[in-house]
C-alpha cells in the first residue's frame, strides 16, 4: 500500500517531465492505451470476468468523462505550478469537495465536529495556496484555479464509480480506461509533437511511471488492499501529498514551501476528524 501511495504522487512528477513531449490531449491517449493494454493480463490472472451490463456501462462512461477532464486539467495545473503543490492540494481539496457535495445531496448527515473539520481543512487549503497574499481577484490564479477544476473533477469521478454495484471493482476500471482512451482519441487526440516511437527513455521511463505504475500497478494493489485491510485502506491515501512533496524536491529541484507543508498538514488532520480515523487505524 504505500509503494501504492508513492506510486500515484510519482505521476505529479512525470507529469511535469512529460509536459516537455506531449500535450494534454496526446497524454490521455497514451496514458490510457497503455493502461487499458496493461489491465488485459491483470483481470486474466487474477480470473476476473471481463463482462459487464448495460447499466454499469453507462455509469462507466460517465465516469471515463470525468476522468479525461480530470487528467487533462491535472496536466495543464501541474505544468503550470509545481508537482509538489498540485500533488498536495489536489489529493487533500478532492475529499473535502466529494464530502460537501455528498452533504448537499443528503448523502451524509454531517456532526457538529464535521463542520468544524470541514473549515478548518479550508483553513488549510487557504495557507497552501498562499491566500493572504493575492489580491481578491487573484487568489485563483490560472494554475490553481486548473488544479481546483481537476480536484473537482476527481471527485465527481470518485462519486460516479461508487454507482458500480455489480461488476468487479478492477473490471469497472477497465472499461473506464478503455472509454477514456476512445473518447479523447476519436473528439481531441491529435498528434503535434512527432511519434511517440522516436521520443528519448526520459519520455518513456515517466510515460511507463505514470501509465503501468501510478495506474495499473497502484489502482490494482489498493483494490486488493481495500479487500483485506477495509476502511484501513483509506488511511494510506494521507501519505500522497508529502510523497509528491519529497519526490518534487529530489527530481525536480523544487523547494519546499513551509505554507505547502502547514497547509498539507492541517487539512490532512481535518480529513482523519471527517473520516473517523483513529491512531489504532493505523496498525495492521
Amino acid at each position: 500500500m504505500i509503494i501504492a501511495m508513492f506510486l500515484w504522487a510519482s505521476s505529479f512528477v512525470s507529469a511535469k517531465v512529460l509536459a516537455l513531449y506531449i500535450n494534454e490531449h496526446e497524454l490521455v491517449t497514451y496514458r490510457y492505451l497503455i493502461t487499458t493494454l496493461t489491465m488485459v493480463p491483470v483481470l486474466w490472472a487474477l480470473k476476473i470476468p471481463f463482462k459487464i451490463d448495460i447499466m454499469s456501462f453507462i455509469i462507466a462512461t460517465i465516469s471515463a468523462i470525468f476522468l479525461v477532464a480530470y487528467t487533462k486539467l491535472f496536466f495543464l495545473g501541474t505544468d503550470a505550478s509545481t508537482a509538489n503543490f498540485s500533488g498536495a492540494l489536489i489529493t487533500t481539496l478532492m475529499p473535502i469537495i466529494v464530502y460537501v457535495i455528498l452533504i448537499f445531496s443528503g448523502k451524509k448527515r454531517p456532526k457538529t465536529k464535521d463542520w468544524l473539520a470541514l473549515l478548518i481543512g479550508i483553513v488549510g487549503v487557504s495557507i497552501m495556496i498562499n491566500i493572504w497574499q493575492f489580491k481578491f481577484d487573484e487568489v485563483l490564479n490560472a494554475a490553481t484555479l486548473l488544479l481546483v477544476w481537476a480536484a473537482f473533477s476527481f471527485a465527481l469521478l470518485s462519486i460516479s464509480t461508487s454507482y458500480n454495484e455489480k461488476v468487479n471493482p478492477l473490471s469497472f476500471s477497465f472499461y473506464i480506461y478503455l472509454v477514456a482512451t476512445l473518447l479523447n482519441s476519436i473528439f481531441f487526440f491529435d498528434i503535434v509533437n512527432g511519434s511517440i516511437l522516436v521520443m528519448d527513455k526520459y519520455f518513456w521511463f515517466n510515460m511507463m511511471l505514470m501509465s503501468v505504475g501510478s495506474t495499473t500497478f497502484a489502482t490494482t494493489i489498493y483494490f486488493f488492499g481495500m479487500q483485506k485491510l477495509g476502511a484501513k485502506a483509506t488511511v494510506y491515501t494521507f501519505l500522497v501529498p508529502f510523497f509528491v512533496i519529497l519526490l518534487g524536491v529530489i527530481f525536480l529541484g523544487e523547494s519546499i514551501h513551509i505554507s505547502t507543508v502547514i497547509g498539507s498538514t492541517i487539512t490532512i488532520i481535518a480529513l482523519l476528524v471527517i473520516n473517523n480515523v483513529k491512531l489504532s487505524d493505523f496498525r495492521l
